[in-house]
């Protein structure tokens, strides 16, 4: 008996840390200008999400920086036509602009931010889209955000 307290314990804790991290990504960008995955879902019953985001590549931000932009998918190609270095890099070459739902600034080797999505922003059904909005990588840089 006792042994089923300890087993019945220890399948609750990692069920409740499996849980507790359904709500949060880490997502690697290297120096092929990739993300290291090509697909983020979010659950319903996240009321946030975070994506811990770490650019794995070697070259100095102002050559290569890498960030995560998210948006629509309808709203990408015009976002991408009003990319802009003069905006600066904190803004990650982005003026101001309601079609951006979230961004972060560019990071260079080794740094590493997290992005908290509010969850309530996004529709299930939408087609949202994840991006690096560095000069150029937005091309081969970019993946689905699934809300469920």
């Amino acid at each position: 008996m006792k042994n089923l307290f300890y087993v019945l314990t220890l399948l609750f804790s990692l069920s409740s840390f499996a849980l507790a991290n359904k709500c949060e990504l880490s997502l690697e960008a290297d120096g092929m200008m990739q993300y290291s995955t090509n697909e983020i879902t979010i659950g319903s019953d996240c009321a946030e999400f975070k994506i811990n985001l770490k650019n794995t590549g070697t070259l100095d931000v102002a050559l290569a920086g890498h960030n995560i932009v998210i948006s629509k998918k309808s709203d990408f190609d015009s976002l991408t036509a009003t990319v802009d270095p003069s905006v600066g890099l904190d803004e990650g070459y982005l003026p101001k602009s309601d079609k951006v739902i979230y961004k972060t600034k560019f990071l260079g080797p080794d740094e590493s931010t997290t992005l908290v999505i509010d969850t309530a922003k996004l529709k299930s059904g939408e087609d949202y889209i994840f991006w690096c909005s560095f000069l150029g990588h937005w091309g081969v840089m970019n993946g689905k955000l699934v809300v469920n």
